[in-house]
């Protein structure tokens, strides 16, 4: 399918983040005010709080839904290249989901590279995820608690449901373009290397960032594709883009799941690229993809 119109709109419009030319912070803060800049639809109720890790505190955004309880509570990992991203830049996609999902979202700011390597955010993501699950009658999520992400979040959280296999009964998880391992030859790491947002050159430097040592691609907490086991997980929704480098892992890691016996609903989305969930304002498939989320999850926790 050709590229949407408003994608080519969108990618006019939207700067191309000068990664490895100027600092840390700056970049990041030129991603916190793209990502942030959604409308901020109105929830419950919005509270932050601070879970202690096993190294570190974690800061956490809760967000209710307007409804009710008992709810079910998502925990999501924000997108980034495990170098950007935080609670602030993922505000109104979290919001959004929350009303979608009619769910508490959990958002959490795990530790972000150069200054915190592999494995600090799975680190952070995992007791983040632990500490909820253990309480999460504290913000009357008695319906169960879900992960889901996208991008690096959507790493987090396939390596998430992988170390919580026997410790937690997770309800589900969301991965959206999930990065899974590394992939330099698919035909979508190929076709798609430039000009679509996301790019080959911006991967590689998100990944030198993030990781120690080459080595450290092959653990299966950063290559959760590379797990010789996938059984047991979580039921899964595997969200890709038709013209996004990281297409072609996402569905591999579905189709993987599935033939080790977890039901899996994989959705491409035509016509759009790496990120589309974030420019929801601007892109109808990703406002579809929120409803999509809240279907399932919907459907996961509350039988409707």
């Amino acid at each position: 399918m050709p590229l949407d119109p408003s994608v080519k709109k969108l990618l006019q419009l939207i700067p191309t983040l000068p990664l490895g030319k100027v600092s840390i912070e700056e970049a990041r803060k030129a991603f916190r005010q793209m990502a942030s800049s959604a409308p901020k639809e109105d929830v419950g109720k919005v509270e932050d709080i601070k879970i202690k890790g096993s190294e570190v505190e974690i800061p956490v955004r809760i967000y209710y839904p307007k409804s009710p309880p008992p709810y079910g509570i998502l925990v999501y990992f924000h997108g980034g290249g495990f170098v950007l991203g935080d609670i602030e830049s993922y505000d109104p996609l979290c919001r959004a989901i929350t009303n979608s999902c009619n769910c508490v979202v959990a958002s959490v700011d795990y530790r972000l590279a150069p200054e915190h390597k592999f494995p600090s955010a799975v680190i952070d993501a995992y007791d983040a995820t632990k500490w909820i699950y253990e309480n999460a009658e504290k913000f009357n999520a008695t319906k169960g608690v879900a992960i889901g992400g996208d991008s690096a979040g959507g790493n987090l959280t396939a390596v998430v449901a992988l170390m919580a296999r026997g410790n937690m009964n997770l309800k589900y998880q969301v991965l959206a373009y999930p990065a899974v391992g590394i992939d330099f030859t698919s035909k979508s790491s190929v076709e798609y290397s430039e000009g679509y947002f996301l790019t080959a050159e911006q991967i590689q430097w998100f990944g030198l960032q993030y990781l120690k040592s080459p080595a450290d691609a092959f653990d299966y907490r950063f290559s959760p594709i590379l797990s010789n086991d996938l059984s047991g997980l979580p039921p899964a929704l595997v969200i890709t883009a038709e013209y996004d480098p990281l297409r072609d892992q996402g569905e591999t890691y579905a189709s993987r799941l599935a033939e080790a016996g977890v039901p899996v609903t994989s959705v491409r989305f035509n016509g759009v690229i790496h990120g589309f969930l974030s420019f929801y304002q601007y892109l109808k498939q990703g406002r579809d993809a929120i409803s999509l989320i809240g279907s399932v999850l919907k459907n996961a926790f509350y039988g409707s």
